[in-house]
């Protein structure tokens, strides 16, 4: 996908609705999310894009998704593990494990693809507390929409034509968040929680 044409294309509403999608939905995780934000700063520092109406649309995609998450998981994710044939004690696990990783993986989780929309409906399912999820997912949602295409416009600005140069970026920028993902031992947490659920 040329995620620089798509941006221009779908304009400030879809790149609020793509970002609001991919937290929200458990299906959204095939959607561009790093390399939209990189697309969207290297396109404002390009001047092709009003970074002013960007980044809120950025950040207000990304807090509602995880909102939408968060009560789909308050929601349905309780039957959906019962129909999974969750054993007694397991739910207990998930939530001591949330307890301990949740607010770190609520503030790293959103620059790991499958986190984005995975850890909301969790932190919903196992009933987090929704002003604690709330807030832990606001910063969370402020550092990724923001800090990201900051950083892309920032080096846009200071590099001539490197929007030209769009595909290497997006390519480098995910290796960075995936391996980012991987310090911060997100993976090895989500195989200790998904193990006991699985039984």
């Amino acid at each position: 996908m040329d995620v620089s044409a798509y941006v221009q294309a779908v304009g400030y509403l879809g790149i609020f609705a793509t970002v609001f999608v991919e937290t929200g939905l458990l299906v959204g995780f095939f959607l561009p999310g790093d390399s939209l934000l990189i697309a969207v700063g290297l396109l404002a520092a390009a001047k092709k894009m009003q970074l002013s109406l960007a980044l809120p649309a950025l950040l207000l995609g990304s807090v509602l998704g995880n909102n939408l998450g968060y009560y789909l998981g308050r929601r349905w994710g309780l039957p959906l593990l019962r129909r999974a044939r969750l054993r007694p004690g397991d739910l207990e696990r998930a939530r001591r494990f949330m307890a301990r990783f949740g607010p770190l993986s609520l503030l790293i989780g959103p620059y790991v693809p499958v986190f984005r929309a995975v850890v909301p409906f969790l932190c919903g399912t196992v009933r987090m507390s929704w002003p604690r999820f709330f807030v832990l997912s606001f910063i969370g949602s402020l550092l990724w929409t923001q800090g990201l295409t900051l950083l892309a416009y920032y080096l846009g600005s200071k590099i001539p034509h490197l929007e030209r140069y769009i595909y290497l970026i997006l390519l480098g920028g995910g290796g960075l968040c995936g391996a980012a993902g991987g310090l911060a031992g997100l993976p090895g947490g989500w195989f200790a929680l998904a193990r006991p659920l699985r039984g």
